[in-house]
């Protein structure tokens, strides 16, 4: 479980943030009720700009434990990081040190955050399957959720603070336990499509991607 000077980083954190999501933006949230309480869960998120993660931690409920791409451990970033108690993966291989991590968060109750596409993207790119595998291994629930906006806090041009209008929707939790009986490698394709889908459900139609046909209008 983290650690007292875990949890007291977080807060500082986490305020911090909601203070610049205050000033600086007009950030909704919708559906902050569907996080469980309790237990452990698999957030599943878009990704459409660094700020993603920093904004998930400010409007989430509850602690989230972050998995970024290895990249991110350099600099001053990497501080905010452990601060938060997120932790690395190397993107495009099989990173049994950050899977076993994933593992023990779950085990212990707690929410654990990704982005399946792995990149940021202007619209909903392909997932991949890291999140199914987990939480078909865990038995943990999917939580699907979907930023708009958070692209358009930076700018390239003067003035370079968007004061962007941004959306966070939180979407109903499910169980990938009760779409699949013996899971095959097509079944995690399929399930990771799954979990796409419902990402894509709760964006606006021009962020859909690669779902823009299967999500609803």
């Amino acid at each position: 479980m983290p650690s007292r000077r875990l949890a007291i980083s977080y807060q500082i954190i986490k305020t911090l943030i909601q203070v610049v999501l205050l000033l600086l933006t007009r950030t909704t949230v919708r559906g902050s009720e569907r996080v469980p309480r309790s237990g452990a869960a698999v957030i599943v998120s878009n990704h459409l700009a660094a700020v993603d993660p920093a904004v998930l931690v400010g409007v989430m409920p509850r602690p989230i434990t972050l998995m970024s791409k290895v990249e991110n451990d350099h600099g001053p970033l990497k501080y905010c990081m452990r601060m938060v108690g997120a932790f690395t993966v190397r993107r495009g291989k099989i990173d049994r040190v950050a899977l076993r991590t994933a593992e023990r968060v779950l085990a212990e109750g707690r929410l654990l955050c990704m982005f399946p596409e792995g990149t940021r993207s202007a619209s909903l790119g392909a997932g991949h399957g890291g999140a199914v595998l987990l939480a078909l291994k865990s038995g943990a629930p999917i939580i699907p959720v979907a930023l708009t906006g958070t692209s358009r806090v930076f700018m390239r041009q003067f003035p370079w603070l968007g004061f962007p209008r941004m959306t966070v929707v939180i979407g109903e939790p499910f169980s990938l336990q009760s779409l699949v009986d013996a899971p095959q490698r097509a079944d995690r394709e399929r399930l990771t499509n799954e979990i796409m889908v419902r990402i894509a459900a709760l964006l606006p139609p021009e962020l859909r991607g690669n779902y823009s046909v299967t999500g609803p209008a």
